[in-house]
């Protein structure tokens, strides 16, 4: 393992006669702030002890690999007891493992996943168990995803004009934000290449505004994932900004915090009720937590219920036309199916279709865009990039 090739972990070894162990809070301190020679963050623990959690070891990663090295051990060893040592206990006499999708528990109005596979927890940022869901000989993996959903149907509900023409004018989303909001002198499709700062000031703008983030939340997320410092009076600005050309969008926002407020309940655009009784707390933190809440439900709601429409709808043609296909997971804004290879172009055609119908929430002659990926495992290939693994090294859950 790469970790313990480093000098440092070498040396400790000999020095104290036991293995490196990183999650030992005491061995890792000594590991690095004595022999490596880091600085401490200046971070403590609550007993005021030297902290070495997730933010540390990312910051001390920009002056040394191996807090990285042990940050990507503590994935590992995560996904491991989370899903892998719990995961093949569990696999039925077909070496399928099978869970529940419920309709009506989240606070958000998406699915929710429950027994022995919680789908909707499926690791994002790591492909490895992705990979593990795999199509039998002679079927696809296929995965349609809703493209930017949370904004489109926040420009639906809210009826900003401006932002409607974000979707209507096609390309980069955040680009075209970008262009929009800070007047940028270059062509859009110059945008994420020239003004990489003000396209991600956009993306954090506009995902930030749907979970109430400020100036200073998004300060630091530009900060973070452009690696400049990005000031929060900039912020601030390029927010007024975004506002100012999505005005529409700002006064909706403002109608259904107030609606949530008086009211302490919401509903979903086909008519769910959400009930936030925490609006009335006294503690302005959870009042205010409440109502960001119930404006979340009522976009990401729309988004799983067209979704949930569209799997449905295709699920009664495909069958009623005898292909060899089927739907066995939504997972947040996708819809994952497996299909016979022969098929898969007929399949993808339908699926497309039926969710893109209006059901009275679509921007004019601009159906909401779908990203479809197609592959032998649900991780599309990104396991073995991401891995460099050559063949089927690792057993695989399959799909059918």
């Amino acid at each position: 393992m790469v970790l313990y090739s480093f000098v440092a972990v070498k040396q400790f070894e000999i020095n104290e006669g036991k293995m490196f162990n990183p999650n030992s809070v005491m061995q890792l301190r000594k590991v690095l702030f004595d022999y490596v020679g880091l600085s401490p963050t200046g971070k403590k623990t609550a007993t005021g002890a030297i902290s070495t959690d997730a933010e540390v070891l990312e910051q001390l990663s920009e002056e040394h690999p191996l807090p990285a090295a042990i940050l990507k051990v503590r994935q590992l060893g995560k996904i491991q007891n989370t899903y892998i040592s719990k995961i093949l206990p569990e696999l039925d006499k077909d070496n399928r493992i099978r869970t529940n999708f419920n309709l009506i528990f989240t606070t958000s109005g998406r699915l929710s996943s429950s027994g022995k596979f919680n789908a909707q927890q499926i690791p994002r940022d790591d492909p490895i168990i992705k990979s593990c869901i795999m199509a039998p000989e002679g079927y696809k993996i296929v995965s349609q995803d809703l493209a930017t959903a949370e904004m489109y149907y926040a420009a639906v509900l809210s009826g900003d004009v401006n932002l409607q023409k974000v979707f209507t004018s096609g390309g980069d989303f955040h680009s075209t934000i970008a262009h929009m909001v800070f007047a940028l002198p270059c062509k859009v499709e110059e945008v994420k290449e020239l003004y990489k700062a003000e396209r991600q000031s956009a993306k954090a703008i506009s995902f930030g505004i749907l979970y109430g983030s400020g100036a200073k939340k998004v300060a630091e997320t530009v900060t973070k994932a452009s690696g400049q410092f990005y000031s929060l009076e900039q912020a601030q600005e390029d927010i007024n900004a975004y506002f100012t050309k999505f005005n529409k969008l700002k006064s909706w926002l403002k109608s259904r915090k107030e609606f949530i407020e008086a009211n302490g309940y919401t509903y979903s655009f086909f008519g769910r009720k959400r009930r936030l009784p925490n609006v009335f707390s006294s503690d302005k933190g959870i009042a205010s937590h409440e109502v960001r809440s119930g404006i979340n439900a009522e976009v990401q709601s729309l988004a799983s219920d067209v979704n949930l429409f569209g799997a449905m709808a295709t699920a009664n043609e495909v069958k009623a036309a005898g292909l060899d296909a089927s739907i066995f997971m939504l997972v947040h804004d996708s819809i994952v199916s497996i299909v016979r290879e022969d098929q898969v172009e007929e399949y993808c055609a339908i699926l497309k279709r039926n969710t893109q119908k209006d059901r009275g929430c679509s921007i004019k002659g601009c159906p909401s865009g779908v990203d479809q990926e197609i592959g032998n495992d649900y991780s599309f290939g990104k396991f073995e990039k991401v891995y460099e693994v050559i063949g089927d090294s690792f057993s695989r859950l399959p799909a059918k």
